[in-house]
């Protein structure tokens, strides 16, 4: 075939999202419309709107933990102290690996609760006698800071990715399998098909 007829070969005509949803629904009026095509634009514009409501539960997800968290976070912060303790030793590394700068020294410290002494964190280095800063709850018990908004932030952000992932590759499997039969169905019907039309086309009879 020479490269000027190669050049002139109409493309496929593509289908738009709005002409599979026309075909889904039967108001399209092309006579040459077959039912498999129509199951298949129903296919397409199932997948659109699986798309659209994977999208919105991943935002209402996303949402809502961030809500959870800066709730949870709001209580932390409501009923978190900050008093002084002081270290009764050195900080002992919480990796024994050079280069690690988490570490824990025990302490004690005074509080309307009573007294308390715990391990608590410190910077690695830090020497017995040192005056550290710690929180405590309304019991007297150390309590970490609660969490920022930029980790609740992204805590949020990676659950709505989550949810787009996960949900988004079950419906591609889905879309996937099912197109899978309907090509099937069509190479199936195709031959039977041809054998009708074909002596029409041909004049052979």
């Amino acid at each position: 075939m020479s490269a000027e007829a190669t050049a002139k070969r109409p493309s496929a005509a593509h289908t738009s999202l709005r002409q599979h949803v026309r075909r889904s629904v039967g108001r399209d009026r092309n006579p040459l419309c077959r039912p498999l095509d129509r199951a298949y634009s129903r296919l397409v514009a199932g997948l659109a709107l699986t798309v659209l409501a994977t999208l919105v539960v991943a935002a209402v997800a996303a949402v809502l933990v961030f809500g959870a968290e800066a709730h949870t976070a709001q209580q932390i912060a409501r009923h978190r102290h900050t008093v002084t303790a002081v270290t009764t030793g050195p900080a002992q590394p919480d990796d024994q690996r050079a280069g690690s700068s988490r570490a824990h020294a025990p302490a004690r410290w005074t509080y309307p609760a009573g007294p308390g002494a715990a391990g608590i964190p410190v910077p690695d280095g830090t020497l017995a006698g040192t005056a550290v800063p710690i929180g405590l709850d309304d019991a007297g018990n150390p309590v970490a800071a609660p969490k920022g908004t930029e980790q609740i932030l992204s805590d949020a952000v990676l659950m709505g990715l989550g949810t787009v992932s996960v949900l988004g590759l079950g419906a591609e499997s889905c879309f996937a399998l099912r197109r899978r039969a309907l090509e099937r169905r069509a190479e199936a019907s195709w031959e039977p098909a041809w054998e009708q039309v074909e002596p029409d086309w041909s004049g052979r009879r």
